[in-house]
């Protein structure tokens, strides 16, 4: 009978199945084998031999002044036992609440164990009242029906077991409600693709503002562990949102969801520059960064660009506060992206415009600058070969708007790592101009040619000026390779910028290493 009033109640429920499947959440290792072992030893026998007598009603016969006393202590435990689960329930929700959100408090008031051992403790506390009205009166006499008071008794009796075990799976279920990673789990659920649209409409209906409050909340304190949960469950779901109905959203949904999305990873990422945390910076780093892996390989352009932007930026203010871990880990992840999408761009014959691979680029070049401005040397030369390897395989795919934004941003990146005197990135620098400019002669990219040519002769300028003689080679050597390959174009460019050079001195030093390194070049492949 009772089992089959919890399957009513569950039938009854919304997403029944879903929550069925809570039933086994309770982990119970930490507690001793023992208690349950002797709390099953004790029951058991005194089920077995109550039974027994029920079934010959003539053996089990309880006095009157018995079943009252009996009745009242089992209502008056009852009720004593479920006014302080209640008050210390409600305690636990008060606490959770202002450790991380209010709103942590619905998944309270949709837990339905809760729910349903209220009700429980109210239908054995009433029904142990109404037999105690029995006693003595009128409806003592219930034989027509087939049932005495001795069992009316024993049943509230047993409803008072089954209450009393129901504590240790409520108490159980608030435990693990407790659990931070449980909270977000449950709040996970509530992320959709039509509620994370309705949220540009109604951004109090932003269904992951709650784990994010959580997550602010886990920096304030310095809760690693609860902001690495947060943020990969978060980017999880959105990333199976998008990718899953990548068929049924259009490119204003996909800019909107992924606009959501970067927004609070941004703000995030602010937060956690603000209170000097590089740990959670980089994890935020590293979860933009999968889940622009992720949408790029369905090809959804729009929110990769809107994602690498939000990378550059969070990189970007990293770079600002001298975190030079983060600084590198923004740099590797857009690499990465690169190397894995070939920068965003596919069927290149049916697009015109290419927001992806700029977006990277956009934010290469931010990162690229403020990690050479803040001295460090390791990420301005990771920035620099991921530079060249987008212009490279934009030239490959004969992208040359890519390719010359790529040569562009190295040599402005090459400037900046020359004049703080980092000779191993500005050398990154003129080999992935090198790459950029032989890529964009050998097929006929002019555009792409004379922006390489400009960006490797400003970039040895200011190897001369700071006096990196090996990268004014390296740099003087690369732009006499490209001048074998395309020498009209590269010729045409010295000349443009002989004219608009102002430091006449040190392009005159540059340009003689340029001319040397050119005649031995031919000397070396006369044809």
């Amino acid at each position: 009978m009772v089992l089959f009033g919890i399957v009513v109640i569950l039938v009854c429920m919304q997403n029944w199945k879903e929550k069925a499947s809570e039933l086994g959440q309770w982990d119970i290792k930490g507690v001793p084998i023992l208690y349950p072992i002797l709390f099953i030893t004790l029951l058991i026998p005194i089920l077995f031999w109550n039974v027994e007598n029920i079934r010959c009603f003539d053996d089990f016969t309880i006095a009157d002044n018995s079943a009252r006393y009996l009745l009242s202590a089992l209502v008056q435990s009852l009720a004593a036992i479920i006014a302080i689960v209640v008050t210390m329930t409600l305690v636990a929700v008060q606490l959770t609440a202002s450790a991380y959100s209010p709103r942590v408090i619905d998944i309270f008031k949709k837990d339905w164990v809760m729910w349903l051992l209220l009700v429980w403790y109210g239908l054995s506390i009433f029904f142990g009242l109404f037999v105690l009205e029995m006693i003595g009166g009128e409806y003592q006499n219930l034989s027509r029906w087939g049932i005495s008071l001795e069992f009316c008794v024993f049943f509230a009796y047993s409803m008072g077991i089954i209450a009393f075990v129901g504590l240790f799976w409520h108490i159980g279920n608030v435990i693990t409600l407790l659990k931070p990673e449980t909270i977000i789990k449950r709040l996970s659920i509530k992320i959709t693709k039509d509620k994370i649209l309705n949220s540009k409409k109604y951004p109090e209906k932003d269904p992951i503002q709650p784990i994010m409050d959580i997550i602010h909340s886990s920096i304030m304190k310095y809760d690693i562990a609860t902001t690495r949960s947060g943020l990969k469950v978060v980017t999880n779901r959105v990333a199976e949102i998008t990718v899953s109905d990548v068929k049924n959203i259009d490119s204003n949904m996909e800019s909107d969801i992924s606009r959501c999305f970067c927004d609070h990873f941004e703000r995030v990422g602010r937060l956690t520059v603000i209170k000097m945390d590089e740990e959670s910076t980089e994890e935020v780093i590293s979860r933009l960064g999968i889940f622009l892996f992720f949408i790029a390989e369905k090809g959804l352009e729009d929110a990769a660009s809107q994602t690498a932007r939000s990378l550059g930026y969070v990189g970007r203010i990293a770079t600002e506060k001298g975190f030079e871990g983060a600084a590198g880990m923004a740099a590797r992840s857009l690499d990465e992206y690169t190397t894995h999408t070939y920068i965003g761009i596919r069927d290149t014959e049916k697009r015109v415009e290419h927001p992806a691979a700029f977006a990277v680029i956009e934010s290469l070049v931010h990162i690229g600058i403020t990690a050479a401005e803040k001295g460090f040397e390791d990420a301005t030369r990771q920035v620099a070969d991921s530079l060249g390897y987008i212009g490279r395989s934009a030239a490959e795919k004969r992208i040359e708007q890519v390719a010359k934004q790529a040569a562009e941003s190295l040599g402005c990146v090459g400037g900046i790592a020359a004049k703080n005197g980092f000779e191993d990135a500005t050398q990154q620098v003129a080999w992935s101009l090198q790459d950029v400019g032989k890529s964009a002669a050998e097929r006929g990219l002019e555009d792409a040619v004379g922006q390489t040519t400009w960006s490797l002769v400003y970039v040895g300028i200011s190897a001369t000026e700071n006096r990196l003689e090996e990268v004014a080679e390296q740099a003087a050597w690369s732009l006499a390779e490209l001048t074998i390959l395309s020498e009209e174009l590269v010729k045409t460019a010295i000349q443009r910028l002989e004219q608009e050079e102002q430091d006449r001195d040190a392009l005159r030093k540059f340009m003689n290493i340029y001319e040397q390194q050119l005649k031995e070049l031919r000397t070396r492949n006369p044809n």
